[in-house]
């Protein structure tokens, strides 16, 4: 079960697209939950994120560093969803 959605952007068009394509999946699987949009550098050191985009749920980094697509995104919840 999905409690808390984050996504780490450093404000990047590769974390702009993948940000999209995380709400394109969520869409598609009828989710409906706030993703909270992090882009502040101290708040990423903070929650231990490095590489951007990041993508959080429930606490655990899911994806980091790297361009996620809209399927990508769907494995990703899918887990959370069964």
């Amino acid at each position: 079960m999905i409690e808390k959605i984050q996504f780490y952007t450093a404000g990047c068009p590769r974390s702009q697209i993948s940000e999209k394509n995380l709400k394109k999946a969520m869409g598609k699987l009828g989710l409906e939950f706030e993703v909270e949009s992090i882009d502040d550098p101290k708040v990423h050191e903070a929650h231990g994120v490095s590489a951007f985009p990041a993508l959080k749920i429930n606490g655990d980094i899911k994806s980091e560093g790297k361009f996620i697509t809209v399927d990508q995104c769907e494995e990703i919840l899918d887990e959370y969803t069964k």
